[in-house]
């Protein structure tokens, strides 16, 4: 397949990216196409990994976040990510009709599709009016701390689904059963 931006390799990155390409391939097993394309810029891919930790370490739980993934990266359109976050999604407790819930942005309960709600008014809007959102949020228990890391997950997914999309990067996760929309 031909690339856009093909990935780095361990062989081939640059130097201060080699050390994060390897322990993403400790921790994962593998160096993900998309994290190996990141690595052309080591800043990048280092922060891109730090700002995804941070989301991490946040208020919502792993099931959201991956909810949260999936929906944007849905609504994006970008199929590598909504593979990556689907097999990352299984991992956290998503079935698989969940997983394909979350990316149609709905969640089993009132908080999850307030969360995803939020997340979809960003996408498309920016956040202009987002006062309807915001206000169910809150009357699903989502203080602002979730808020902002919507707002973090979302920022998150708009680079790296664009990198993936820009790229042209190829799946190297099990692949959704339908592609996403653009």
């Amino acid at each position: 397949m031909t690339h856009r931006i093909a990935p780095t390799t361990p062989a081939n990155a640059p130097e201060a990216t080699k050390p994060l390409l390897a322990q993403m391939k400790s921790a994962l097993g593998m160096i993900p196409n998309l994290y190996a394309t990141a690595g052309h810029s080591p800043g990048t891919l280092d922060a891109v990994l730090r700002w995804g930790a941070a989301i991490d370490e946040g208020g919502l739980s792993r099931r959201e976040i991956e909810q949260l993934h999936l929906h944007v990266s849905e609504l994006n359109g970008c199929a590598y990510c909504v593979a990556a976050h689907g097999a990352l999604a299984a991992r956290a407790g998503l079935s698989a009709a969940e997983a394909e819930a979350a990316r149609a942005g709905l969640g089993a309960n009132e908080r999850e599709s307030a969360l995803l709600a939020l997340a979809r008014r960003v996408v498309r809007t920016g956040g202009a009016q987002a006062g309807t959102e915001l206000a169910r949020a809150r009357e699903a228990g989502v203080g602002d701390r979730e808020i902002v890391d919507v707002l973090a997950i979302v920022a998150l997914k708009a680079f790296t689904n664009a990198l993936a999309l820009v790229a042209e990067t190829e799946i190297d996760f099990p692949k959704a059963r339908r592609s996403p929309q653009r």
